[in-house]
Parts: C-alpha cells; structure tokens; sequence
C-alpha cells in the first residue's frame, strides 16, 4: 500500500514522538528512571531505531502503565516498524486511557489500514483526512482512505477522496500512482463487464479494437472497427480510427488515399471533428501536396482553434513554403496556450532564426532546453511520438 511507506515519510513520526515526550514529562512526573527509559525511546525513534525504541518504551510502560502519551509513542514506533498489530493494541490502550490523544487518533486508523481491516479503519480515516492540520501526513491518510474505500466497493466515495487528492496535491508521485492504479482498475473493470454482457454490440467491438490497437495488432484494431460499422454506419470516431491506423501503420505507399477516404467519411459522419481534418492535412503534408495540407490544418484549426498539433504543422508547411511571417502568426498563439509543448519552442525558435529575431530565438532555445532538461518527454506535440520540426 503506497501510502504505507513509512522510510519516505520519517519528520512527522518525529514531531509527533517529540511531542507526546513533553507531554509526558510535564504531565505525569514520572521517576527519573522511568523518564530516562522514555528519552532514550524517543531518541531512538527519531534515528529510525524501532527495535531500541520498542524497547526503551516498553520498559518504561511496565513500571508505570498509566503513561498514556508513552504508549502512544510505543503504538508510534511499532507502526514505523510494519508491526501494524502491536500497533493497533498500543493505540486502543492509549486511547481507552486518554481518548483525547490525536497521534493515537490518527495512527490507530492507519494501522487498521494496513492490514486491510478497512470497515473499521474508515470512520477514522475519514473525520482525520477531513480535518487534521498536518498537510503531509492528511496526504497519508487520504492515500488510506482511498484504498480503503475501493476495496470496501465504495466507488463515488473514493473518487470523491481522489478528486480531493489530485486537487490538493497535484505533482505527488504517490497521489497520481494512487488515482492511475484505482481508475485504471475501473476502466479495466468496466470494459470486462460490458464483453460480458454484449460482446458482439457496437460497443463490444470498440473495445476490442482499442485493446487490440493497445497491444499492437493494428490490422485487428481496424477489422473491429469495421465489424462496429457494420452495427452502427454512423458510429463517430470508427472511420477516423481506421484512417489514422492506417496512415501510421501500413507499409503499402498507396494506403494514404485509403486512409484519406476513411477521413472523409468520418467527416460526413462528425463535420465539426478537427481531429479527422488534422489527419487529412497530415496524409497530404507527408505525401508533399503542400496547398491541400495547408488547407486541411487552416480548416482543423477553424474546427478547433486549440489544436496545437495543427498549428506546429502548419506553421512547418508554411515554413518550407518560405511564408515565414504567416508561419510565426499561425504558431504563436500556441506558445500561450501550450506552453510545455517542446515542439511549439523549437519552431519557433527556428522560425525567429530565420526571420532575424535572434533575441526571440534564444528565449525560445532556452525554453526548449529547459523543457527537455526538466525531463518533458511528452512528445513534441502533447504526446505526438513524431520526430520534431525541422
């Protein structure tokens, strides 16, 4: 369980062993062998040292039971240690003792967790994501609280507790694992209970043809395709499929014209598809029939004026058309609205170059550098695997 990764995670299992020390000390006054067992616990539960620190506050718990705060450190330590039962133990005990203690609170639910005992760990992991002041410990328990969730089949709960996730942590590694694993699960889910129910239905035969292209078997992808048009000849998305496999996939030089028929028919089906226009430019620009390319990217980008794929090959069209000036205007725009895309930098880059704007190049050069440095691999068009502009 991703969220279970205690090594990455140590600062707030030391504030709050810290913590529960004072607590003790002012609190309970306990004797000073009692209190050097608790120090040395604590310390070494802040040098990562489970085994000493299990044993510091173990001994300290034998004389003097009562220690509520110290055995909240022991349910810590055993915790920090993956001994999820004794943690457990450690924490109800606490709690029965003093049920206003928070690190017990907190702890107690992400120790249920662990172990999969999520009916019961969910009340609590619910009431600590929804309030608790530390950020990055809300973090680890709303990655709990969202398997929990799944696992116990409450789906709209546990999409909610995502949401809140990604919302509140966007980059965390850990958040997007979660979210991709649990949706990832979903879809897989889906797909399996719509072949069980209708495997020969339009639908059916999408999802073969997705999977199919998935694992690489492009000419099973478009023989599924073609079997849902069969059911439904104005199914929206299959011919544009058929035409883009076929462009990237076939080996016979006169398949762009099949492809382009394919494209078309899409078009009669869906008129406002952008995508379909932008492939059509893409089988004339590849095949160098430059004015039919232009006019295919001019009429995706009038369709939907945010593809930037249509922009950077329009602009490379209008580029080796010598039109400079039109290619700058035609890509520009996307420089604001894609940002991160690398492919928008680079051309630009070239075209500024080649207009005279050696300063505009250079920060573009620089955005691109920094682009690929900080390891932005999406593609040269937000996720086009095409080589870039040249």
């Amino acid at each position: 369980m991703v969220c279970m990764r205690w090594p990455n995670q140590p600062n707030w299992l030391v504030l709050c062993g810290a913590f529960l020390l004072h607590a003790g000390i002012k609190g309970q006054q306990p004797p000073a062998a009692v209190q050097a067992d608790v120090r040395q616990g604590i310390d070494a539960l802040e040098r990562s040292n489970f085994s000493s620190a299990e044993e510091h506050l173990s001994r300290a718990l034998e004389a003097d039971p009562n220690l509520s705060d110290v055995r909240a450190n022991l349910g810590l330590a055993y915790y920090a240690d993956h001994k999820y039962p004794q943690a457990i133990e450690a924490f109800e005990v606490a709690l029965k003792q003093d049920s206003s203690l928070r690190t017990a609170q907190t702890f107690l639910p992400l120790s249920l967790a662990a172990l999969r005992r999520c009916q019961e760990a969910v009340p609590g992991l619910r009431r600590e994501f929804s309030s608790h002041p530390d950020l990055k410990l809300r973090r680890v328990i709303g990655l709990s609280l969202e398997q929990c969730l799944y696992e116990s089949g409450a789906l709209a709960e546990a999409d909610e507790v995502t949401q809140a996730l990604l919302a509140k942590y966007p980059d965390d590694i850990d958040v997007l694992y979660a979210a991709g694993q649990m949706y990832g699960k979903l879809s897989s889910e889906i797909y399996l209970r719509l072949m069980k129910v209708a495997p020969h239905s339009v639908r059916g035969y999408q999802v073969m043809a997705e999977v199919a292209a998935t694992e690489g078997n492009w000419q099973g992808a478009i023989d599924s395709y073609r079997e849902a048009l069969k059911l439904d000849p104005g199914l929206p998305g299959a011919h544009l499929q058929i035409g883009v496999l076929t462009l990237e996939h076939s080996t016979d030089p006169n398949a762009w014209h099949q492809a382009l028929q394919e494209l078309n028919a899409e078009l009669k089906i869906n008129p406002a598809s952008g995508e379909a226009e932008y492939e059509i430019g893409e089988a004339y620009r590849k095949h160098g029939q430059d004015p039919e390319a232009i006019s295919a990217f001019r009429q995706a980008l009038r369709l939907d004026p945010s593809l930037v794929e249509a922009r950077v090959e329009l602009a490379k069209v209008l580029r080796q058309d010598g039109r400079k000036q039109e290619a700058i205007s035609t890509l520009e725009p996307a420089r604001q609205s894609a940002p991160g895309n690398a492919a928008v930098h680079f051309l630009l880059a070239q075209l500024y170059r080649d207009s005279g704007r050696a300063a505009d190049a250079r920060q573009e050069e620089e955005a691109f550098k920094k682009l690929q440095d900080a390891g932005n691999s999406r593609g040269w068009t937000s996720g086009d695997k095409r080589s870039p502009p040249l």
